[in-house]
């Protein structure tokens, strides 16, 4: 079986699980394969939209069902939580639609949306149109990656898969880097207009 066989094989699907474990980096991954012809970024858009969707429309009822429960047994999330449910009544559906965008709060926003009883249709939808622009946006910036490459690489194809492993590293190391490097939030108030 030749490596484009493979790819086209089993492209999406591990796109699939690759974006419910970490988002960017398998969309960025993609587009550069999409440009290249392996995938289609259409077909990108539609299976990254789709699992950043089910995330965190999973982490949302996570926190509807069970989020009392949790924050009852561990108290010193609550600070976290109150600063969350701040930024949820500041800038509501905004917040539900580009919340992707704001790294180490991707988890903790779904679910405390949820713990606030947010009305599930609502989210819903706020969700599926955050998830779309998401990674829509995210596999446009990785074409145009895909691109510059190619300007400055002349004959990609004979280090095409040195780029994929570098591009992934690159990814990793970003991911695992903005994981410990989460922002602390406070529960000190947010500061008001004038």
């Amino acid at each position: 079986m030749s490596v484009e066989s493979l790819l086209i094989t089993y492209g999406y699907p591990l796109l699939f699980v690759g974006v419910l474990l970490e988002g960017e980096t398998f969309l960025i991954l993609a587009a550069y394969l999409a440009h290249r012809g392996y995938l289609n970024q259409t077909g990108i858009i539609a299976i990254g939209a789709l699992a950043t969707f089910l995330m965190v429309q999973a982490l949302f009822h996570a926190g509807h069902r069970y989020g009392p429960r949790v924050l009852a047994r561990r108290p010193k999330w609550e600070p976290r939580i109150n600063r969350v449910q701040q930024l949820l009544h500041r800038y509501g559906a905004g917040l539900v639609v580009g919340f992707r965008f704001l790294f180490g709060l991707r988890t903790i926003i779904p679910l405390t949306v949820g713990m606030v009883h947010y009305p599930v249709l609502r989210f819903t939808v706020l969700n599926a149109v955050g998830a779309l622009l998401w990674t829509a946006i995210i596999v446009v910036a990785g074409n145009s990656i895909a691109q510059l490459i190619e300007t400055l690489v002349e004959d990609l194809r004979q280090h095409e898969w040195l780029i994929v492993v570098l591009l992934a590293v690159a990814g990793a190391i970003y991911g695992i880097f903005h994981l410990y490097k989460q922002p602390k939030l406070t529960s000190e108030p947010l500061p008001t207009r004038e």
